[in-house]
């Protein structure tokens, strides 16, 4: 069994985090004051947004930081997954913030809402900026789930300023007003969707399904090459957490005078062309007699 460092940069991770949390709580007390002061929806709705994110982005610091306590006896993976949960949850109130929108938009589309173009033009490119900013801080394609899931808030949120920023141009150009609760139903659709994939992405890590980067064929095949392996069955791979890749398998040796070799080697195999670093491998003699299991660090 080979078991690799699992590391997400946490400290990165909580640097950023932070950033992105001052920029989004400022964020969302500028446009729910302005959103008030000058009667957009848009407006509100950004700020609605914002405010949820920020608390999103608490309980991603939070998650991070749960995720460095070490493992236990009783907790034999740590607290890697709470990021997950965490992801979940941030994927939900995304949700539920979009039919909020939704409700309040439909209902002012009927009228002809009393909309200040210039003060919601000013307020919302001030946010398009700060979002830009915060979406600048939590860059990085190799980060965790759980900086993911905070950067696509900040992605819907910078969504929203666009659409605010549209608001308030039309509006202080042609005065017409249902542009706003209009454009607030945009900003529905950019967070149903990012709320969408975020949980399609979490649920397939708590379900346990084997991750996308990994064709479970071609490890197999790999495994058969290997001169002192007859078979391999009952093949489990699943993600504990964002870069955490699990493996288990039984393989049927062709003499289990080699055991220990051949599964170092085969560990080795997963971990160096498939990128496997948490391997569990179970030999079985050519008879179907049971070996302990043999635990192999890694080299």
């Amino acid at each position: 069994m080979a078991h690799s460092a699992h590391q997400h940069g946490p400290a990165d991770d909580q640097r950023r985090l932070r950033i992105a949390l001052a920029i989004a709580i400022a964020t969302g007390a500028l446009e729910l004051v302005g959103g008030l002061v000058t009667g957009s929806l848009a407006l509100l709705a950004d700020a609605g947004h914002v405010l949820v994110d920020s608390g999103a982005l608490l309980m991603a610091l939070g998650a991070v930081w749960v995720a460095q306590r070490p493992h236990s006896l009783r907790w034999t993976y740590g607290f890697h997954r709470v990021e997950v949960f965490v992801a979940t949850i941030n994927g939900l109130l995304l949700l539920a913030l979009a039919v909020f929108i939704a409700i309040k938009a439909i209902d002012r589309i009927g009228n002809e809402p009393d909309v200040g173009g210039g003060g919601l033009l000013v307020i919302a490119s001030v946010g398009f900026l700060a979002n830009l900013f915060a979406l600048y801080v939590l860059r990085d394609p190799g980060e965790s789930v759980n900086v993911r899931a905070a950067r696509l808030h900040v992605l819907s949120d910078l969504g929203g300023s666009v659409a605010a920023v549209t608001a308030g141009l039309v509006i202080t150009l042609t005065g017409w007003t249902r542009i706003d609760p209009i454009l607030s139903l945009a900003i529905v659709v950019l967070v149903s969707i990012g709320a969408v994939r975020l949980l399609y992405e979490t649920f397939e890590i708590l379900l346990e399904r084997v991750p996308r980067s990994v064709d479970l064929a071609s490890i197999e095949a790999a495994l058969r090459t290997d001169p002192e392996i007859r078979g391999v069955h009952d093949v489990h791979c699943w993600t504990v957490t964002s870069g955490f890749v699990a493996f288990t398998a039984h393989v049927e040796l062709v003499t289990s005078a080699e055991a220990v070799t051949t599964v170092r080697r085969a560990s080795d195999l997963l971990r160096e062309q498939f990128g496997i670093g948490h391997v569990t491998l179970q030999p079985e003699s050519a008879a179907t007699v049971m070996i302990s299991s043999v635990d192999v660090a890694p080299s």
